[in-house]
């Protein structure tokens, strides 16, 4: 009887799997997980700003900091001796994030989203700007198409001052798109939270950058575009204070703390690696400026001794002797180790200040490009960095003799220079745009007697796009660190 019933179970079993099986098309599906990413472009946004900020943070702080002398190693001090190499990991991690903006710009033309399209034009030409200024002609009209209809992999080297002419063209394009009305919020957007006003200063003040960086190569190119931004602000509106900043604010904890901080597992070794520069504090000094307190820690002898005192650390000296300079690693300043290690989200990650764009401005005055007033400019400058860090400006700060305004590019430059600090290159960009500030000079163990413009291309461009890397080389000049870039000829 028991054997006749398992029997009968086991028939009815399988006649139910028969007759149900056509029937059961439930589908194991996570309701909360993205299925196809055109429906999800928020998902491309966050990853590329995250990614490329991330990035950015992290050159500055290991080599951007050491090109421009506001931080000098201590040991393993051949960066600092001129031995820059390619930087492949940057060249490689900024074309990915430029191919994931492609994509996202490609769901947007095809949805008819002008937000989410301006947004990835912007975010792709803060990286072209940072790529073409670091190695001179890059893949620009033709990078990230190899998924596209035309399908290239092998990019053509696009010429400096072409790549210039089309990012200006794409930032006046970005702004156009965020012109219109009504936008359609988006979402992924980490840095402004979806404000697109923010968005939209952010690409009229990047193309201020951008057109300045032609003042001696293309001088009528810069006036034109930054006279068509100033004398039009409500159609080309920028930053206008510190709350516009291009800056994200990273999280208190992983997955997206500061990348150089004891919460992302940067080690504190390394990061004791790094000292402030001579130069650097020799600039701050001159003025008094509170900004040095702010910025360093008094050396750790000077604080047992109850006389604390910063000390800079000189740029260029080969291993051995680096460490003992000044009589060793105790009598030299870190950076502010609580508020940009220990902390960590004290420190954002900068893509562009308000500051700038002052400066930007007051440099526009001066030349006579624009009717404003350079020392109203300048001074905001200024007052606005001092905002930025929190510290307070002392009252005749603005009248002590290294900084009142005295007319001069250097004076202005200066100035901005401090306010470029740990913002990816663009302090060492500036100093080799205008030779200023004067005092950054190769260390005394370095390679070179001149000061570097540019990294090399990374081997794998020569083994696998030989063709236009010969091209480029041609036009450009030797595949040398030495070899100036077409705005500083």
């Amino acid at each position: 009887m028991k054997n006749l019933l398992l029997k009968v179970m086991s028939v009815v079993f399988v006649l139910m799997s028969l007759t149900a099986c056509d029937k059961f098309d439930v589908v194991n599906e996570n309701p909360d997980v993205a299925t196809s990413i055109n429906n999800n472009p928020e998902l491309l946004l966050t990853n590329a700003l995250i990614n490329s900020i991330r990035r950015t943070v992290g050159d500055a702080w290991s080599e951007g900091n050491l090109m421009a002398q506001y931080g000098a190693r201590i040991v393993f001090t051949e960066f600092d001796l001129f031995n820059w190499g390619t930087q492949s990991g940057t060249w490689e991690s900024h074309y990915l994030t430029i191919r994931d903006l492609e994509e996202l710009k490609k769901i947007a033309v095809e949805t008819g989203n002008a937000s989410y399209e301006s947004v990835a034009i912007i975010t792709q030409s803060w990286l072209f700007q940072i790529l073409t200024d670091m190695w001179g002609d890059v893949p620009y009209s033709q990078a990230a198409k190899a998924v596209s209809e035309e399908a290239i992999f092998q990019p053509v080297y696009d010429a400096q001052q072409d790549i210039y002419t089309g990012l200006l063209a794409d930032l006046k394009r970005a702004n156009d798109l965020l012109s219109q009305g009504p936008l359609t919020q988006i979402k992924g957007d980490i840095m402004f939270q979806g404000d697109l006003d923010r968005w939209r200063r952010f690409a009229n003040s990047l193309r201020l950058r951008v057109a300045m960086r032609l003042s001696e190569a293309d001088p009528a190119m810069a006036q034109s575009n930054i006279t068509e931004i100033v004398n039009n602000p409500a159609q080309y509106p920028v930053m206008e204070g510190n709350e516009h900043n291009a800056a994200l604010v990273f999280l208190n904890a992983n997955p997206n703390a500061h990348p150089i901080t004891e919460e992302s597992v940067y080690r504190v070794g390394s990061f004791n690696e790094y000292r402030i520069s001579e130069t650097f504090v020799g600039l701050l000094r001159e003025a008094e400026d509170p900004r040095l307190e702010f910025l360093a820690d008094p050396t750790a002898n000077s604080v047992g001794a109850g006389n604390p005192v910063i000390e800079g650390m000189q740029n260029g000296i080969v291993d051995g002797p680096a460490y003992t300079y000044k009589g060793g690693d105790a009598n030299l300043s870190k950076f502010n180790i609580d508020y940009f290690y220990f902390q960590p989200n004290a420190n954002e990650g900068r893509l562009m200040t308000y500051s700038e764009v002052q400066f930007i401005m007051a440099e526009a005055a001066q030349r006579g490009w624009i009717s404003s007033d350079a020392e109203t400019h300048y001074h905001e400058g200024i007052q606005s960095n001092f905002a930025y860090w929190n510290v307070d400006m002392p009252n005749d700060y603005l009248g002590r003799a290294s900084v009142a305004y005295d007319g001069s590019l250097e004076r202005i430059i200066k100035q901005k220079y401090l306010a470029l600090f740990y913002i990816d290159y663009q302090g060492f960009i500036e100093f080799k745009r205008t030779g200023f500030p004067s005092e950054i000079q190769p260390g005394p163990d370095a390679l070179f007697s001149e000061y570097p413009s540019r990294f090399q291309y990374q081997s794998k461009e020569i083994a696998l796009n030989r063709a236009n890397y010969d091209a480029a080389v041609s036009r450009q000049g030797p595949d040398e660190l030495l070899t100036k870039v077409w705005w500083e000829q």
